[in-house]
């Protein structure tokens, strides 16, 4: 059975893993914010704005683009490095292939209903993706004849 896990469950175990075993308190004081908002992020309660998501994606090591894929795509592990490519195809929802059209094991639907959810920057590396994907497939079929 594949657990689904929301963009705010994903923050919250984030920034539980960028505090470590610092205080929500000293953690907050690290990120120039209150301890409440530390504490409202890890109870799922509320949603970082723009400002506060940089900081702690420089925490991370990534950009603020590269943590919204993390927090929307629920295929992105957080141990994976996350760059143009990420968006993978083995990656995908940790779900195994279950037949040739359907590889994420997703239905077409579904698939959509995630892309159109994505924010804007995160649907955006999907279309580069799927541009370049069509692209090679169309390489590949014209060679076959």
């Amino acid at each position: 059975m594949l657990l689904e896990t929301t963009p705010k469950e994903k923050l919250a175990s984030l920034v539980r893993e960028l505090r470590g075993n610092k205080s929500q308190r000293s953690f907050a004081k690290l990120l120039g914010v209150s301890y409440y908002a530390v504490q409202t992020w890890e109870k799922h309660a509320v949603w970082p704005d723009d400002d506060n998501l940089e900081k702690l994606a420089k925490l991370k090591g990534w950009t603020k683009e590269q943590l919204q894929l993390y927090l929307h795509i629920s295929q992105v592990a957080p141990s994976t490095p996350l760059n143009n490519s990420s968006i993978g195809h083995s990656q995908a929802r940790n779900v195994k292939p279950t037949d040739s059209t359907q590889p994420l094991g997703l239905s077409i639907a579904d698939l959509l209903a995630e892309v159109r959810a994505l924010p804007f920057e995160a649907a955006v590396q999907v279309a580069q993706v799927a541009l370049e994907t069509i692209e090679a497939k169309g390489s590949l079929v014209s060679s076959e004849h």
